[in-house]
């Protein structure tokens, strides 16, 4: 652990929300690597630490918690953002639970007015290679307006998808700043997204939550590249206090925090049992997890024959706190 470097050595602690809960840090010039924005914020929280500690959850309880994450930024950066020409852009479907309207609205002027919001719908394929995105397809619900633009994103992972919309946007309206906010998002991606706006001399804020993560470039399941984020990524920046709890609630294992979250809300056995996959990939013992958390319960009978069907062998690698 020595090697590794953690958010107290470069990051400064800028202001806390009225509770104390809710700390924001500032990471200025960070490895002094021209290629990202000279300022980022990581917001850190409860309710950030429960979500990327809370692999086992799905559905509605994993919906909610972004929302707590939403209005935790909103929080902090409300005073930034009221005087501002502010529109919000969601990329569909996995931004909609990170929508800030509803966060936005408990003081004026929005407590009075919508936030102006828009809808991307974008189709993203592997490339040939299988080692990146491609964006096959896009569409705008809305339109292109204001002097800042907000953009929040449950996952920012390669950050493809948001360089691709950026650049597109840009060609149609240029705002001043763009603030990026994600509940889980990399460093890499936040550096391909900072590419887009230095071309157009905007000016980018990312906001991170609990986590600068370090995405692999190979995920844990297979055929999925640019994939994963993991506390355990070597390049991966938080505080110490969080990286020891997520060492010891993922084993020490590089397993993703977070999953494929559109399918965690959306599917959640489909999802539960791709979790059983990655942790059996990663050889994490079944004896330490706590199954009592889990938002599908994998051990009732209808779910051991869901996850026999997909691979028998994955049931009996669990046998010793599923059962036959």
């Amino acid at each position: 652990m020595s090697d590794r470097v953690f958010l107290e050595q470069v990051g400064k602690q800028s202001s806390l929300n009225a509770l104390g809960s809710t700390k924001l840090w500032e990471v200025k010039h960070l490895r002094k690597d021209h290629t990202l924005p000279p300022l980022i914020y990581v917001v850190e929280s409860e309710v950030g630490r429960k979500f990327l500690s809370g692999r086992e959850m799905s559905g509605r309880p994993k919906f909610n918690l972004i929302r707590y994450i939403a209005r935790s930024f909103v929080e902090l950066f409300f005073e930034q953002l009221k005087q501002k020409k502010a529109s919000q852009y969601l990329i569909l479907r996995g931004a909609y639970p990170f929508d800030l309207q509803c966060a936005m609205g408990n003081a004026a002027p929005y407590d009075r007015i919508l936030l102006p919001t828009s809808f991307i719908k974008l189709q993203r394929v592997l490339n040939r290679g299988g080692t990146d995105w491609e964006i096959r397809a896009h569409e705008l619900i809305g339109e292109y307006q204001g002097d800042t633009w907000l953009v929040p994103d449950t996952a920012i992972a390669s950050g493809s998808t948001l360089a691709f919309f950026l650049r597109n946007g840009f060609a149609r309206h240029l705002p001043r700043q763009v603030y990026v906010f994600t509940a889980c998002g990399s460093l890499e991606g936040v550096e391909r997204i900072y590419q887009e706006c230095v071309k157009n001399e905007v000016e980018l804020i990312p906001v991170f939550s609990q986590v600068i993560f370090e995405v692999s470039k190979t995920g844990n399941l297979p055929d999925l590249p640019l994939t994963d984020l993991s506390v355990m990524s070597k390049g991966s920046i938080t505080t110490r206090a969080f990286y020891e709890q997520a060492f010891e609630r993922y084993q020490g294992k590089r397993m993703c925090c977070v999953g494929d979250i559109g399918e965690s809300i959306e599917d959640p056995i489909a999802y539960s049992i791709n979790t059983l996959r990655e942790m059996q990939i990663l050889g994490m013992d079944p004896r330490k997890e706590n199954w009592d958390r889990w938002t599908i319960d994998v051990r009732e009978e209808e779910m051991k024959e869901r996850i026999h069907d997909v691979s028998p062998s994955l049931l009996d690698y669990f046998k010793s706190v599923l059962g036959g």
